[in-house]
């Protein structure tokens, strides 16, 4: 019914417009947005679509993103994601998007892509399409004086510039290896930060290396007072307590240009941290208890290949579980995973084995089978609430501890 073609020049206008009305939040002017398109699609790892109808009008459009590496339980796996899904105001309500996204599916495996990933406009539109939820983020709003930090120091802290877009690509790049989610970027992924004026990116450097930084803007505090201002934090790494305390001591010495400093974080341990937690909205719940972060689901996985999955995440350990588990997995939008199967756990490892008696089963869908082996829930919870089923609890336990990730999966990667 549908014919999907990658984006040509003269269909670059056609594709600003749809997305532009699509996402009317981007505010972009429409030249400028097409050269950012345009410069996007020039990427050897992301593509344009345009999707055209049986008279050959295009009627929608998306963009794919090949991730060739991402950190999985500590195993390189590959990753497809899908960006801008947008579909031509008269020509929504018709069956288009999920189109798309069929399409996009079935071709990921022949990439070797067996696992997926985006940033849903709606997530349960998604979901209804396998796609599970990805871990909660948290925004903190705090005075500075409350930011911890021991001594206050910050020698080691310096402003990126151009010139060290290398060192902070292969220190973000060393993080991807430890830190399960991320994905790698290339060196020309950090030059628009740096080059820009809107991000400014202070680091900890020591003998010429990176070892943490945080990326900032300054935002307005008020609408009539341009002497108020707040930074709002989008990315905080570091390798080291040590690093942490001077990074926010360097944030906590704008205090005399600042009011508060926003932290965005996937870490919901950093809610453990500030000397005072609150959010100062002073708003209060069930009598007592202080407003203290504000939080939204971002992005969403997708096992789309079980067999080439399974195969992919050969080498990692599930800690030390020893059984053979009945996964009947429900996943009505592709057919090839909707059926039971073996996974033979051997001192942790997993694999697709036939013909053997099973110790448990579990019966889940692909959409919270996802979100379990991303980490990003506990079995006990989706049992509890009704989203998985086992039969011989006995095994929950054991089978919980194996599937949770001692951190849960960060991505700093928006497409």
């Amino acid at each position: 019914m549908y014919k999907f073609e990658k984006m040509t020049e003269e269909q670059l206008n056609i594709v600003t417009k749809m997305t532009l009305e699509a996402y009317p939040g981007i505010e972009a002017a429409p030249d400028a947005y097409a050269e950012r398109i345009k410069a996007n699609s020039n990427r050897p790892d992301v593509n344009y679509y345009t999707v055209q109808n049986e008279d050959g009008t295009a009627v929608a459009t998306y963009n794919t993103w090949d991730f060739d590496s991402m950190n999985f339980r500590g195993t390189s796996i590959k990753v497809g994601g899908i960006g801008s899904v947008a579909v031509d105001l008269n020509h929504k309500k018709q069956g288009v998007a999920k189109a798309m996204l069929t399409h996009w599916l079935n071709g990921l495996s022949a990439q070797g892509r067996n696992f997926a990933t985006l940033y849903p406009f709606n997530s349960s539109f998604y979901h209804k399409m396998g796609f599970g939820f990805g871990i909660v983020g948290h925004q903190l709003r705090l005075k500075p004086a409350d930011l911890p930090c021991s001594d206050g120091t910050k020698s080691h802290i310096r402003k990126l510039t151009i010139d060290d877009v290398q060192a902070m690509a292969d220190y973000y790049n060393r993080k991807v290896t430890t830190t399960h989610g991320l994905k790698n970027k290339a060196v020309s992924e950090f030059e628009p930060r740096m080059k820009g004026h809107m991000v400014k990116t202070f680091a900890y450097v020591d003998g010429g290396q990176v070892h943490g930084y945080v990326a900032l803007t300054f935002k307005r505090g008020s609408q009539t007072d341009f002497l108020s201002n707040d930074i709002e934090i989008g990315e905080l790494f570091f390798d080291t307590p040590a690093v942490f305390a001077e990074l926010m001591a360097f944030c906590k010495s704008q205090a005399d240009q600042v009011r508060y400093i926003i932290i965005n974080t996937q870490d919901e341990g950093l809610l453990q941290i500030p000397k005072d937690a609150r959010n100062h909205t002073e708003n209060t719940f069930l009598a007592s208890h202080q407003e203290a972060a504000k939080t939204g689901r971002g992005i969403m996985y997708r096992v789309v290949d079980m067999i080439g999955f399974i195969k992919d995440i050969a080498n990692v350990q599930f800690g030390n579980l020893n059984l053979t588990l009945k996964l009947n997995l429900t996943d009505t939008f592709l057919p090839q995973n909707n059926k039971p199967w073996l996974l033979e756990f051997a001192d942790g490892k997993m694999s697709i084995v036939e013909g053997k008696s099973h110790d448990v089963e579990l019966a889940i869908d692909v959409a919270e089978f996802s979100s379990l082996i991303m980490g990003c829930v506990s079995l006990v919870t989706l049992v509890k609430y009704g989203k998985a089923t086992l039969v011989a609890d006995t095994y929950l336990h054991a089978l919980n501890q194996a599937f949770t990730t001692p951190e849960k999966p960060v991505c700093t990667t928006f497409f």
